[in-house]
């Protein structure tokens, strides 16, 4: 079974209330309403004062609103007094909207790594219970090499939920990039491989499905990776359409209360 869960943000970082990531953003709603999926939205702190409407439908349709930080800076780019302020003023935002408690967070770009794991006891103290944040892969610059591939706490706690990888080559596969660009039929059998313990999720952008928009550098992202993400658009919804024809899963923060005997990592 497999979670869908998109990361809710403008990559034009200007937050237009009627910006091409709102349209975007119903398409995917669309697209769950289809599949009959409720997903994990990880929403942007600057879209509960850009885009509340939006923010409201996603939760009034079933699926769970969770955080992707403010503004959308990596982890370890971050001051940790300002991102613990604006994660306590975001979530509060957000959970009004929803209408339900924030519980859930992923980090920009899979930013959790060695060098700012400082941020898991900020969120256990503002009342998170789960993280989806960790790459276990050395083949990014933000890869967490030594991470456990399956679900495990933190020692304050903490659930992670880490990034699904190839066993043997850790190599991510079920989102981005690495989804659009891998023939499907090895994406197809590494998802049939898994291990018991694995748990399954792929994530997407709004922008993902944006084939009419024109290229453009993404923030913080070089030309080439921008112009790559740009050009897979054109593969993206049909590989997602595929990824969850394969199996049908709830929300990220209800799969957390069927984990049991989770190994602390540190």
């Amino acid at each position: 079974m497999i979670s869908f869960t998109v990361d809710l943000e403008d990559p034009t970082e200007r937050y237009d209330p009627n910006g091409r990531y709102v349209l975007m953003t119903r398409r995917i709603l669309d697209l769950c309403s289809e599949f009959n999926r409720r997903a994990t939205f990880f929403a942007v702190g600057k879209l509960a004062a850009s885009a509340p409407q939006l923010v409201k439908d996603i939760a009034a349709s079933g699926h769970e609103i969770a955080f992707h930080s403010h503004a959308h800076v990596s982890l370890t780019d971050e001051d940790p007094v300002r991102f613990k302020h604006e994660t306590l003023a975001d979530s509060d935002r957000l959970a009004q909207l929803a209408g339900k408690k924030i519980i859930g967070f992923r980090a920009p770009r899979f930013s959790l790594t060695p060098k700012s794991v400082w941020a898991l006891d900020i969120l256990r103290d503002l009342g998170f219970r789960y993280s989806s944040s960790v790459m276990p892969t050395s083949v990014s610059l933000y890869g967490f090499a030594d991470a456990p591939r399956i679900p495990f706490r933190w020692p304050n706690g903490l659930i992670e939920l880490p990034l699904p990888v190839v066993k043997g080559s850790r190599m991510p596969y079920l989102g981005g990039i690495y989804l659009y660009a891998m023939p499907f039929f090895i994406t197809r059998r590494t998802v049939a491989q898994a291990d018991p313990g694995e748990l399954l999720w792929t994530y997407t952008h709004p922008y993902d499905f944006d084939r009419e928009e024109k290229f453009a550098v993404l923030a913080n992202t070089p030309w080439w990776v921008s112009f790559v993400l740009w050009h897979s658009r054109r593969f993206a919804q049909g590989k997602i359409r595929k990824l969850l024809a394969l199996g049908n899963a709830p929300p990220l923060g209800e799969r957390i209360d069927t984990l049991t005997s989770l190994d602390t990592y540190s």
